[in-house]
């Protein structure tokens, strides 16, 4: 038996749909790509999730979160609605989850949730020989007063082609998730 199994019905829902919902908040906050980059972030959201399942965490909240997230696949296309209510969510299974474990359990879950996000994120170059000049240059500002700031407080930060990776609206999108879960994205 494990925490899940002491939730209710629609807790248990909230805290294993999240895992699909933030990676697919995450992908469609950004509409540039086309039909291509949606395809690819799907797919990659998918391996996601179902690599996480396969995998052993230090954190028994997370492998049990996930593994259920891939049992209930078939539910994956009705948990698709809704997703500005993603904020709302995850403050509510912070909730739940503070209830039910420790804070470094929870704190696993926080973090597992935004790499998933990023993960789908980095599936897909935005940025590419088709962008047009102005934009290359505002993202590459915005890569540069956050690598130095990162640099400044000693917190490690992605490269330019990381960076890249991640428009500026998935970025945005991932803000306003860690926002949610009380964290920091960077």
């Amino acid at each position: 038996m494990n925490f899940l199994d002491e939730l209710t019905p629609e807790q248990r829902t909230l805290l294993v749909s999240l895992p699909y919902r933030v990676g697919l908040y995450v992908s469609r906050s950004d509409n540039t790509g086309g039909d291509d980059s949606d395809e690819a972030e799907l797919k990659a959201l998918d391996d996601i999730i179902t690599g996480y399942s396969q995998e052993v965490f230090g954190a028994e909240t997370v492998q049990y979160v996930i593994s259920e997230t891939v049992r209930r696949k078939s539910e994956w296309a009705s948990w698709s609605e809704n997703l500005g209510d993603i904020g709302s969510e995850c403050h509510r299974a912070l909730d739940v989850l503070y209830e039910a474990v420790d804070e470094k359990e929870v704190n696993a879950f926080k973090h597992h949730l935004l790499e998933i996000g990023e993960s789908v994120a980095l599936a897909f170059r935005e940025y590419g020989n088709s962008t047009p000049f102005i934009d290359k240059l505002k993202v590459y500002i915005i890569y540069q007063i956050e690598s130095f700031n990162a640099k400044k407080r000693g917190i490690p930060y992605k490269n330019w082609e990381q960076f890249i990776n991640i428009s500026l609206d998935e970025r945005k999108a991932l803000r306003s998730v860690a926002m949610a879960l009380d964290t920091v994205y960077i």
